[in-house]
């Protein structure tokens, strides 16, 4: 199985301001990430990245949608990729008011093959800086997790659960509860059990482990440390309550 990294952020704030774009290319751009291609589309890819001008031109462009009886204006996802190293892909679904006013929060999803010598915690605490996460996820999928059930694979797509009514499939490697989720566990008792947390304005984020590559080089020792953590969570907060065995069955 290829080895993959996945950050899934679910953001309630902003994402449509021109400077988050600059900001999230050049987060990008520092770990070896420069977009080469920027679609509206995350299947199809047909323009080159153009720096400025590319970000200028696609980040929130505006479309107009005629639907239900009326016309409304709405951002257009901003996708990229690149397929050299570092190879990644990943887009921003801006987020909307629905019909009924209601909110619908943004999206944010970056994938990418293995590569130790990118800072990914260096990056998603950008990304989060930029877009404070009512939910979020960092995590470097190994064989172990390849296991075949809806659950998990909603856990390797970065899936966070319904726009309205989110989820976490699973506690990551580094995990983000902001919103209404920075109730869920206790942050000191989370502490005193030997896990890193750090506090954010609207939340907090928890890891696992100390080093992302623990999930390569030592995984029963990261599911042990995953298993115990969950349980210091309520029963019911994630969707994915086992762990896998070591040969990816249940």
């Amino acid at each position: 199985m290829r080895k993959f990294v996945v950050i899934a952020i679910r953001s309630r704030a902003e994402t449509t301001n021109l400077a988050q774009g600059r900001a999230l290319i050049s987060a990008l751009a520092a770990e070896g990430m420069a977009p080469q291609q920027v679609s509206h589309s995350s299947d199809r890819f047909a323009e080159s990245f153009d720096g400025e001008a590319s970000i200028a031109a696609h980040w929130a462009e505006m479309a107009t949608i005629s639907a239900r009886g009326r016309t409304y204006q709405s951002p257009r996802r901003f996708a990229w990729r690149r397929r050299t190293v570092v190879k990644s892909s990943g887009y921003v679904r801006h987020g909307i008011v629905n019909d009924a006013g209601t909110q619908v929060p943004a999206a944010i999803v970056i994938t990418a093959p293995w590569n130790k010598s990118v800072a990914w915690e260096r990056l998603f605490r950008s990304i989060l800086t930029l877009f404070p996460a009512q939910l979020a996820m960092l995590h470097l999928f190994t064989a172990p997790e390849s296991v075949k059930s809806a659950a998990w694979a909603s856990f390797e797509a970065g899936s966070l659960g319904a726009s309205l009514s989110p989820q976490l499939p699973n506690l990551a490697w580094a995990t983000y509860f902001g919103d209404e989720f920075a109730i869920e566990g206790n942050r000191e008792e989370l502490r005193d059990a030997g896990y890193r947390v750090d506090d954010f304005a609207n939340g907090y984020m928890v890891k696992v482990t100390d080093d992302l590559q623990d999930l390569e080089t030592n995984f029963a020792g990261f599911s042990l440390r995953r298993a115990k953590l969950k349980a210091m969570y309520r029963k019911g907060l994630f969707r994915i309550e086992e762990e896998p065995a070591l040969d990816g069955s249940m």
